[in-house]
């Protein structure tokens, strides 16, 4: 995957996972397609000592997530939360 908007899809893919799989956790039946939006940055890491490639930035989806609620790898160790930011369009 060397092209910036394959890895974007890739990742909000992944993004679409985590929150299905969030709604099935909490006993949330989902029956409509969920669409997300995203702006990212690609940022250096470390995780666990190691050097990795993360992600900074901003999605829209028309779900309710709870603040600070931790998606992906590393949420124990402060990556993966999110906080609501209300739009003003």
């Amino acid at each position: 995957m060397d092209d910036w908007k394959e890895k974007k899809l890739f990742l909000n893919k992944i993004l679409i996972g985590n929150i299905l799989s969030m709604a099935k956790g909490l006993g949330i039946i989902v029956n409509r397609r969920i669409y997300v939006k995203t702006h990212l940055e690609p940022v250096s890491v470390n995780y666990k000592s190691v050097k990795m490639l993360g992600f900074t930035g901003e999605f829209k989806v028309r779900f309710k997530i709870p603040d600070y609620f931790g998606f992906g790898k590393g949420v124990s160790q402060g990556f993966g939360s999110v906080k609501q930011i209300i739009d003003e369009e």
